[in-house]
């Protein structure tokens, strides 16, 4: 007899969801005049970033920018709510049947395309399929165990699982993109196709002209459902592309944009105490900082080298000088934000340099030279140089492994050059600042997993045992049993050292309150004011 679990919004239903299945669980309108613009019919909501959108294939993109134009087109089967939690976008509700083994999605049936033609669910079966057949983007790892999709009325999607997954639902449903079949249909090779001009959408917003290095103009979608009144009250979105965050910050005072997408560092949010018509908006992370080890470097391949890194980074000084103190220190993979799942007997790395040297002196490292460093280990640090926070986490880093006798050189770059580096294993240490994890397991198998098509294995990591483990614990039935191989996990990867978890943070973002008002802000820097549900929400000030 099939089992239906119908899902629902709130906390305590969902995890009886998980319960019954047995496992808790992305040409310039030169009209200038407009900006200025502040009636509900003619307003013009400007944001800044730092980076051009690098791809604008919503099933494979990855890069912030990317995200933020790219969801505002999109809709997703789900969001995440201010309160951290699933909350329904273009589906209503999800249910499971056939004792787990089948995730069924209900859609609205309000959603339209941009060219006038209805959101359906063979939209989202061939999202999901394409998605499977090119292994595009992150979300490809979710679908591993899609044997098949069935789409059989206008508003149900069917997902057929070759095994229960509890985090299967929430996963697929907040990270895939639903793209319009009948425009991405004749593309051929999507993993191919640039999608760079003519968009058709459903979001609340549609781009309609860009010019590289300096804006992106996004024009209202006359019809959106989330939207009070069935379409934004903002008539036009408008990234603006700026070198760096100081100079978007000055932009902010000065008044030529209205917000900022990327995050107000700490030790710049005191600049804005005094304007009266700055407001800071604080939220927290889903995420967090660390550093991942390149395993195909010689060095880095080897676990006492890992360890002595870890042990060379004074975590502390970093969370008390970038973060003045507000974050919080990790010790392995998972986020203290997943209370039953973060493995609380392993304590992080102490910072002992003398101790690093002396692991580095055990594995066979010398200074024949007495200069000071270790003979022959120079490794690189790549990073996203419009991260402030994380600029200056390398340059500590760099200061502080110099007293073990480690020598790492600043590699820190352009971010859509970065990306492209990192998605090419093309750097030694990645020292960088993960925007969302929304469940554990997810997180795992897109990090870890060796098999993984188009995740984010930036450890290049190639681990029988791990494997191991990540599919076991993918496949416990049991609740308590899988959080105790969750937490195995953590456990074997602090040891291992496949990466040094850095802190968690709060993020501030900055915005013009004296124009605009009625954002929803949403956990990490990645999602922050500019999801399509928030610009959706916001209305000019009158």
């Amino acid at each position: 007899m099939n089992k239906t679990v119908k899902g629902r919004w709130r906390l305590a239903v969902a995890l009886g969801v998980a319960a019954t299945l047995g496992v808790s669980g992305c040409g310039l309108n030169e009209d200038n005049g407009s900006s200025g613009g502040s009636s509900a019919g003619a307003s013009v909501l400007r944001i800044g970033t730092t980076t051009d959108v690098s791809n604008f294939n919503p099933l494979q993109s990855l890069s912030k920018t990317d995200s933020w134009v790219l969801n505002a087109m999109y809709p997703h089967l789900l969001r995440i709510d201010e309160n951290n939690k699933k909350a329904p976008e273009l589906a209503k509700e999800y249910r499971y049947e056939d004792d787990g083994r089948t995730a069924v999605f209900v859609l609205r049936d309000d959603f339209k395309w941009s060219d006038g033609k209805p959101v359906v669910a063979e939209d989202v079966k061939f999202s999901a399929e394409m998605i499977m057949k090119y292994k595009l983007g992150n979300v490809a790892a979710k679908l591993t165990w899609v044997d098949s999709i069935e789409a059989p009325d206008a508003t149900t999607v069917k997902f057929k699982l070759s095994q229960p997954y509890a985090p299967f639902a929430e996963g697929v449903g907040f990270w895939m993109s639903i793209v319009p079949k009948h425009v991405f249909e004749s593309a051929g090779d999507l993993s191919k196709f640039p999608n760079d001009s003519n968009w058709v959408g459903a979001g609340p917003f549609v781009l309609d002209s860009m010019t590289k290095g300096q804006r992106y103009v996004m024009k209202r979608n006359e019809h959106y459902p989330l939207a009070p009144g069935g379409k934004a009250a903002v008539s036009q979105v408008e990234y603006r592309v700026y070198p760096d965050v100081n100079t978007m910050m000055l932009a902010l005072r000065n008044g030529d944009i209205d917000m900022m997408g990327t995050p107000v560092p700490v030790s710049a949010a005191k600049t804005f105490e005094n304007d009266s018509k700055i407001k800071l908006e604080k939220v927290g992370a889903l995420g967090f900082a660390h550093l991942t080890y390149n395993m195909n470097n010689k060095h880095l391949a080897k676990q006492e080298v890992r360890q002595a890194l870890s042990m060379s980074v004074d975590t502390k000084a970093i969370i008390s000088s970038v973060l003045q103190g507000d974050g919080q220190q990790m010790a392995g993979p998972i986020s203290p934000i997943f209370a039953d799942y973060d493995n609380t007997e392993i304590q992080p790395y102490a910072y002992d340099p003398e101790g690093a040297k002396a692991k580095l002196d055990a594995a066979g490292y010398k200074d024949a030279d007495n200069d000071g460093f270790f003979d022959g280990l120079t490794i690189g640090v790549a990073c996203d140089q419009s991260n402030a926070n994380i600029t200056r986490v390398v340059q500590l880093f760099r200061e502080s492994a110099a007293k073990a006798g480690i020598k790492l050189e600043n590699e820190c770059v352009e971010r859509n050059t970065f990306l492209t580096r990192t998605k090419n294993g093309e750097y030694d240490i990645d020292a960088t600042q993960w925007g969302v994890f929304d469940n554990p397991m997810d997180q795992l198998r897109s990090t870890y997993l060796s098999s993984n098509p188009g995740g984010i294995n930036y450890n290049l990591l190639k681990s029988d045992e791990m494997d191991k483990l990540i599919d076991d614990a993918a496949g416990t039935t049991d609740p308590e049993a899988f959080k105790a191989k969750i937490r195995n996990i953590d456990k074997v990867v602090h040891e291992q050292a496949y990466l040094t978890p850095l802190y968690v943070e709060n993020f501030r973002f900055a915005y013009n309150a004296s124009r605009f008002t009625g954002f929803v802000a949403s956990p990490s820097d990645l999602l922050g004011m500019v999801t399509a549900y928030s610009l959706a929400q916001v209305t000019p000030v009158k």
